[in-house]
């Protein structure tokens, strides 16, 4: 591109020079001056302007990420495309368009500063049950440089002859196929799956490549948004209430085991009560003084004499006990026990040595 500039402004320095030595002659003999135009220098001028012109017409530079179309004003367009580098071409009998390879994006946006149209761009539709969706998407693709011909005679402004109103016409075709819910919800990969794939079928046809197609967003009416924010609501108290649900269900299951557990100690401890009061009962079956025994042990330890009323039918002898169970570790010592008349009443008296009547 650079060096087509220098020619074109070469040529036109040269043509700059011829015209300027031409009036400079025609001025000087408007003077009377002794003035004539040099055929040589005329032909020299007039000779590189010429090549530098057709050089410079001729010249071409293809860009990287370009390709070139040439059209020939009698053959029509060319098949082969100019690839990035250095061509020449006819003057002034082709022409060279250029075409960017590059990847492109088109968006169709609700927001207003986005997308290659400014304002709501989004594409609505109405789905299987009628209602109106807008669908947010971008669309990326390129020219296929073996097909850039094919594009410069039937499409050019391939944007808005192909691109648009093949995704509108698409989207629109399978979004009304489908439920509201699939749209956004689980089925919303498919959707665009199949989008694309007819996507790419279109464009190739025309000599574009599909790199990819994505759904951004899908916005529904005010109304609607309005039902589906309640509807999440109410799916959450839901899910809330059964959670509530499930937490009572396994306290209440807790209680129940640890009822079960209480329940079977308590077995477990009368068993243990009626096993021991068993061989209780043995004990005394097998010792009927051992309930005597019991008795004097759970007396005070500093008590050395016990006095009852006179006919009393339960006299112990203190020294007989003693002797019957002498080795009762921790236990009292027994003092002999002696038996009241009916005429003297005796207290129980505390120390070492009794006090007589």
């Amino acid at each position: 591109m650079v060096l087509a500039n220098m020619l074109g402004f070469a040529a036109t320095l040269l043509w700059l020079g011829v015209i300027g030595y031409v009036i400079s002659v025609v001025v000087r003999r408007s003077r009377h001056e002794d003035a004539r135009i040099s055929l040589s220098l005329l032909v020299i001028l007039v000779t590189m302007a010429l090549l530098a012109s057709l050089f410079a017409a001729g010249l071409v530079v293809v860009d990287a990420g370009e390709v070139g179309v040439v059209f020939n004003s009698f053959t029509g367009t060319k098949k082969e495309p100019l690839s990035p580098g250095i061509h020449f071409v006819i003057p002034y009998v082709e022409t060279v368009y250029r075409y960017s390879t590059l990847e492109q994006s088109y968006t169709m946006s609700l927001s207003s500063d986005e997308g290659q149209i400014r304002g709501d761009d989004s594409l609505w539709s109405p789905t299987a049950e009628g209602l109106q969706v807008g669908i947010d998407s971008s669309t990326r693709y390129k020219v296929n440089p073996q097909r850039v011909a094919d594009i410069h005679n039937n499409l050019r402004d391939y944007n808005n002859i192909l691109v648009r109103p093949a995704i509108r016409s698409i989207v629109r075709l399978y979004v009304s196929r489908n439920n509201v819910t699939d749209v956004y919800g689980p089925k919303r990969a498919e959707i665009q799956a199949k989008i694309e794939e007819a996507l790419r079928q279109r464009f190739e046809s025309a000599g574009l490549e599909l790199l990819s197609f994505d759904i951004r967003n899908v916005n529904f009416t005010s109304e609607y948004a309005k039902s589906i924010e309640a509807k999440q609501i109410a799916q959450q108290q839901a899910e809330q209430m059964q959670f509530v649900l499930d937490k009572e269900r396994k306290e209440a299951d807790r209680k129940r085991v640890e009822a079960g557990g209480t329940k079977d100690a308590a077995i477990i401890r009368a068993q243990g009560d009626a096993e021991a009061l068993k061989l209780i009962s043995q004990a005394v079956a097998q010792n009927p003084s051992l309930i005597a025994y019991r008795y004097i042990e759970k007396l005070a330890p500093n008590i050395q004499v016990m006095l009852l009323p006179s006919g009393s039918p339960f006299i112990l002898d203190m020294k007989n006990l003693v002797s019957m169970a002498p080795a009762v570790p921790g236990s009292a010592a027994l003092a002999p026990v002696a038996q009241a008349t009916p005429e003297v009443s005796l207290t129980p008296t505390v120390g070492p040595n009794p006090i007589s009547p």
